[in-house]
């Protein structure tokens, strides 16, 4: 295996585009070696998930330890996962001789959702069975100094939220509208979900922009939750458009409309 860097490689090219991989540790070991011996470091991410997003990280890798980590409670989504074990890489380019371990293309949108969710609407979502499925048990207990730290984030973004259980039904609700969508709107490859709020009252995009969840869709549009915003310097309520590739949908069963 080899690897190539597609596109320019200049300090002027601002165009903001991410490629996905899941590699087992050798593989992951082995890319690590071909990337030292062409001159190019691979990153290691310490403690959080999202840094390999910021735009001035060329390729970065996750550990699948890491997923236990500062958001221990947000992995469970990645534990309990076909993922599970394997080690994510985030590449500002593409990997030669990886195309089949390649899961999804991220770049930035103008995409402006039609509507998004009322409380209401949330809370049919979080009674989907398809969501208790997959709900991993970590999620439902959350600590006072998370509630404390995500209410602030939130406020940072410009919410005026008040109430912890708020936030915790959008980003509750935001995630099973990946695994099935009642928020969505119509591409040439089937239904694109998207997430079903502003910034300021989501929680782990990584989770959707990593393909943990959703992956079966063609295309999702997934707005940065406040952790990116300011651990990967992602533009708050800037919809990212995710890209599945041919590897990512024939690992799950690929969705149009749902039913």
């Amino acid at each position: 295996m080899g690897y190539v860097v597609v596109g320019p490689n200049k300090k002027k090219d601002r165009t903001y585009i991410k490629h996905v991989y899941w590699l087992t540790e050798r593989e992951e070991r082995v890319l690590r070696e071909e990337l030292a011996q062409q001159g190019v470091k691979l990153k290691s991410a310490k403690g959080i998930l999202c840094t390999p997003l910021d735009r001035i990280n060329r390729i970065a890798s996750v550990a699948p330890s890491v997923w236990s980590e500062t958001c221990y409670r947000q992995g469970g989504w990645y534990r309990r996962s076909s993922k599970n074990g394997l080690y994510l890489i985030v590449s500002s380019f593409e990997l030669e001789g990886y195309e089949d371990k390649k899961a999804a293309t991220i770049t930035e949108s103008d995409f402006v959702p039609p509507r998004l969710a009322s409380i209401e609407d949330k809370k049919r979502l979080i009674e989907q069975p398809e969501l208790k499925e997959k709900l991993p048990r970590e999620w439902l207990s959350v600590e006072d100094i998370e509630k404390r730290i995500y209410l602030r984030w939130a406020r940072r973004l410009g919410s005026d939220v008040t109430d912890y259980d708020f936030l915790y039904l959008s980003h509750t609700a935001n995630h099973s509208n990946f695994i099935k969508p009642l928020f969505y709107v119509e591409g040439e490859d089937g239904i694109i979900p998207y997430s079903i709020d502003r910034s300021a009252h989501l929680c782990s995009c990584c989770v959707e922009l990593f393909q943990v969840l959703g992956g079966e869709f063609k295309e999702k549009m997934v707005a940065p939750c406040p952790g990116a915003t300011i651990f990967a310097r992602l533009r708050p309520d800037r919809y990212l458009k995710v890209r599945s590739c041919k590897s990512e949908e024939s690992a799950g069963h690929y969705r149009g409309r749902p039913t």
